[in-house]
């Protein structure tokens, strides 16, 4: 991307903050947009998968699940909240269906991977593994699919 094509889509995303809620403003019909993000972000969570990338893999799995989540609301005109915290997204999902009740464990499972994946914590990283990778994906790969049948 060149400079000037930065510049042209950063006016683009900030000509659409909504200045009473300082979030970004999106039709209804966008959530597609939102949900193949969530997909591309299961694709990506594969590769790290099979490339041993594991903290990579757990951080990708907790931004689909993130996208998706964002996808539903976006769907039933909520604005769009700056946020990741998945509990938050969930629960704003619960209170327009409350089917989503039912993927509460998945989404605790990765809520601690947008943060701990990229900042070090006392000194140190947290440890990541296959097993820990793959259960993130897991999780995510059935919440995509969960909110994918309620759209």
């Amino acid at each position: 991307m060149s400079e000037q094509q930065y510049i042209q889509s950063s006016k683009y995303v900030f000509s659409r903050i909504h200045p009473r809620t300082n979030s970004p403003r999106y039709s209804a019909s966008e959530y597609k947009l939102w949900v193949k993000k969530a997909r591309d972000d299961i694709r990506w969570t594969r590769h790290n998968l099979e490339t041993k990338e594991y903290s990579g893999a757990c951080f990708s799995s907790q931004q689909a699940a993130e996208k998706v989540l964002k996808a539903f609301l976006l769907s039933k005109q909520n604005p769009l909240r700056k946020i990741h915290d998945l509990a938050a997204l969930l629960k704003a999902c619960v209170a327009i269906d409350p089917a989503f009740n039912q993927i509460e464990r998945l989404v605790k499972k990765l809520f601690p991977y947008y943060a701990t994946t990229r900042y070090p914590f006392d000194d140190e990283l947290f440890f990541f593994d296959k097993v820990k990778a793959q259960d993130a994906y897991d999780a995510a790969l059935k919440i995509v699919d969960f909110v994918e049948k309620k759209l």
